[in-house]
């Protein structure tokens, strides 16, 4: 009788973990927005003290391409100016 009870829960949990796992669904976050223009930000506007930029020279590069002799000399100006 021990056999036949301890075959029968060996069945039963073998059945158990043989049957098929569940399908899991994942579900992500979605798209979150904010809005920008309703925040309201806390605090007092104060003009800046001073802020000086110094202007500086500037470099000029000195290649052999320019020094050509049939290089004309309006092209030669706006490549040194460029920004």
């Amino acid at each position: 009788m021990i056999r036949y009870s301890v075959l029968f829960t060996l069945i039963l949990f073998s059945m158990t973990c043989f049957a098929q796992k569940k399908k899991v669904i994942y579900k992500y976050k979605e798209y979150e927005k904010f809005d920008l223009g309703d925040l309201e930000i806390k605090g007092s506007i104060i003009a800046p003290g001073d802020i000086s930029v110094k202007e500086r020279r500037r470099k000029v590069f000195e290649r052999e391409l320019l020094k050509r002799d049939n290089f004309d000399k309006k092209i030669i100006e706006e490549i040194k100016f460029l920004r």
